[in-house]
């Protein structure tokens, strides 16, 4: 997978507030600790795309 042009969109927390752009989604469940941001991170290969903090609980 290459990925070109990573952005973020919208944080959702309900279905009517998804997007309605009809591309692939992904979800990433964990707790607040478990490195969700260092992986999508990595995963574009960007360093701040998605918030990471030194403490936990306080993106």
């Amino acid at each position: 997978m290459i990925i070109k042009n990573p952005q973020f969109t919208i944080s959702a927390v309900s279905p009517k507030q998804y997007p309605q752009d009809n591309l692939p989604q992904v979800v990433l469940v964990g707790k607040s600790n478990v490195g969700k941001s260092s992986f999508i991170n990595t995963l574009v290969n960007r360093k701040r795309l998605a918030r990471t903090s030194s403490e936990p609980r306080k993106n």
